[in-house]
């Protein structure tokens, strides 16, 4: 299974990014939301204000109705017919007198649509009604208005009354106001038609109006001509006994509605985004500040440390927890220290030698007892291989009796032919075992000190390869997870990320091509020898073969066949 990583940083700014945009996202639906909102508050508002508008509208009709009903009820002619309404044309005389506003007019009659003037009694019995006006009309009073009147005792007799009813022709209002005065001789119902005054509730709203009876027959006496684009506004009037009376639908100008609405929308989301965005930088800018760099410093610190650095200090700063860390990490690199050279000292301890090889061959480790042995300084053993201290049949003989073994039969005793660096050869009993190094399979090496000893008892060679294979092992996994941390050890780079075949193939033509190119120039342009080269770099031993000077590790990487799997780059 792949296991990708990402830096907390680019999760951080992943998280505050959807963040953002779902801040982004809430903004717009908030603002349509808050759109479609203020669309039904604003109707909401208006209808309240059709509601109040209508109230006027029929608190100023009535006033005028009021005033037509007093002056009449006051008039001397209309009391005295009044009272001799049961003489010989009495019901004429009072029929006329009704008639007369009809006829001749009065102040006022441009305010009122006036329809019919009716008198009754105290008991409110119809006693006469005008022959001009509206026909059709029963001949008696409202009922939700004699409900309210039939009751009244002593001087609330006296007040007049307004109701707005529902008669066969359509909604009328009627005022009830007294005749005589204080000398009650009975009752002036004067009653108007509505529909004349209602367009007036347009004018204090300020918006064109429609009006509409129930039924749905549209009563207006100016109907308004262009209403496209606007926001109709319905109310419906009711009559004073709660039954609805008219539907009056006043349009409002969206554009201007609209207008306002999106200044308000445009400002509150750009707030709102406005400050998200300060906060979600300045939440950066801390995490920044009290996160990302110090841990940034930190990793850095621990790579040098992983490196082989062990005294650079971890740097501390930032949160608290960074802290605890960094001083977490020191005591582990100290007691890494401190166990490497343990284990180094143990392995140098012994006097015998101890060789270590990976999977190519090469020298992966070998203590101060092989130097010695093999007369090479610690800087060249990195660079040998196992053709460099044995002879090519104990090579072979070493790793096909490693591999051919089983575990439970312990350690390979063999007899080797060993090459040292000035050219002599010895022969050493080997004790070999088999060990994983670098990822790898290899095998450890251990030869008696001695020059010509004798062959080691079986025991003792068996509990020193014990004893060695359990420090290398412990050595050898402090060095693969905490490469540069033991200085005899091959580079970790070279021995893990070792390339496939090919790239290997490449690697080691192209170091032939330019040993070779390198060497050619050294002759041809210094006029020196392929020794002198070899003394000049450093790098490249000079062996004492038979009294006769070698650069046997140098003449290696001169030909294809001889060159290292892992050529040496420095």
């Amino acid at each position: 299974m792949r296991i990708e990583t990402v830096s907390i940083k680019t999760v951080t700014i992943l998280v505050f990014g959807m963040i953002g945009v779902v801040a982004i996202v809430l903004s717009l639906l908030a603002g349509s939301y808050f759109r479609q909102a203020a669309f039904d508050a604003q109707m909401d508002s208006l209808s309240r204000v059709m509601e109040v508008a209508s109230q006027e509208m029929l608190k100023a009709t009535r006033a005028h109705t009021f005033d037509l009903g007093a002056k009449l009820g006051q008039s001397d002619d209309i009391i005295q017919a009044v009272r001799n309404i049961s003489g010989a044309g009495g019901r004429d005389r009072l029929e006329h007198l009704l008639d007369d506003p009809f006829i001749n007019g009065f102040v006022g009659f441009s305010a009122i649509n006036l329809e019919k003037l009716r008198i009754y009694n105290v008991d409110f019995q119809l006693l006469a009604e005008s022959r001009e006006g509206m026909q059709g009309l029963p001949a008696t009073m409202p009922e939700y208005l004699r409900k309210m009147v039939e009751h009244r005792r002593g001087a609330e007799r006296l007040k007049a009354v307004d109701v707005l009813w529902l008669s066969p022709a359509g909604p009328l209002n009627s005022t009830l106001v007294p005749i005589g005065g204080l000398h009650l001789r009975g009752y002036l119902e004067v009653v108007i038609n509505p529909i004349f005054n209602l367009p007036d509730t347009g004018k204090i709203t300020r918006t064109s109006v429609r009006v509409f009876l129930m039924s749905g027959t549209e009563i207006n006496i100016n109907p308004p001509e262009n209403i496209e684009g606007h926001l109709p506004v319905e109310y419906i009037m009711p009559a004073s006994d709660g039954q609805p009376a008219f539907r009056i639908v006043g349009y409002e100008n969206v554009d201007k509605l609209n207008a306002a609405m999106q200044r308000t929308q445009s400002v509150t989301t750009g707030g709102f985004l406005l400050l998200a965005l300060s906060t979600l930088l300045f939440a950066l800018w801390l995490f920044s500040r009290f996160l990302f760099a110090p841990l940034g410093r930190m990793v850095a610190d621990m790579k040098q440390v992983a490196d082989g650095k062990l005294d650079l200090a971890v740097n501390r700063k930032g949160l608290q927890e960074f802290s605890v860390l960094a001083d977490a990490f020191a005591i582990m690199a100290n007691q890494i220290k401190k166990r490497t050279g343990d284990l180094e000292h143990l392995l140098n301890l012994d006097e015998s030698a101890i060789l270590c090889f990976g999977n190519d061959n090469e020298a992966v480790y070998f203590n101060k007892g092989a130097s010695t042995l093999f007369g090479y300084a610690q800087a060249e053993m990195s660079d040998l291989d196992a053709g460099d201290l044995f002879s090519p049949e104990s090579v072979q003989r070493m790793r096909e009796g490693v591999h051919s073994r089983d575990a439970d039969q312990g350690p390979l005793h063999v007899r080797v032919n060993c090459l040292r660096k000035d050219g002599s050869a010895f022969e050493r009993t080997a004790v070999v075992n088999p060990l994983a190094v670098m990822d790898g399979q290899g095998y450890a090496v251990v030869l008696a000190p001695v020059a010509n000893p004798a062959a080691p008892a079986v025991e003792q060679s068996d509990q020193r390869i014990n004893a060695i294979e359990e420090s290398l092992n412990s050595l050898l996994e402090i060095a693969k997870n905490n490469p540069g941390l033991v200085k005899g050890l091959a580079s970790l780079e070279q021995m893990q990320a070792a390339a496939p075949e090919n790239e290997k193939n490449r690697l080691r033509e192209q170091a032939v091509s330019v040993m070779c190119a390198a060497l050619a120039c050294w002759q041809h342009d210094l006029g020196k020898s392929k020794l002198d080269l070899a003394e000049a770099s450093r790098i490249w031993p000079v062996y004492i073969d038979k009294s006769t000077p070698t650069t046997r590790t140098l003449d290696k990487y001169l030909h294809l066949d001889t060159c290292p799997d892992n050529p040496r780059r420095q």
